[in-house]
């Protein structure tokens, strides 16, 4: 598995991110940070446009989430 940062710059990174990584719940990340999950499927459809917070909102859950696997032992 490749290392550092992985920027997702497209046009919807919100798509791009759930394309990238399709083991990602939409449902999941939706209640996670407080949003309905159909609102999370028009940002990954293009029908509607996160504001920047929005967007900080789930990269910092999948920040956190990358941090809670990393502490996984199995």
């Amino acid at each position: 598995m490749k290392t550092g940062p992985i920027i997702l710059e497209g046009e919807n990174t919100v798509s791009d991110l759930f394309e990238r990584f399709p083991e990602l719940s939409k449902k999941h990340v939706a209640e996670a940070i407080g949003i309905n999950d159909k609102l999370l499927h028009q940002y990954i459809g293009g029908l509607k446009r996160p504001t920047e917070e929005r967007r900080r909102e789930i990269e910092a859950y999948i920040h956190s989430l990358g941090e809670a696997l990393l502490r996984v032992k199995i």
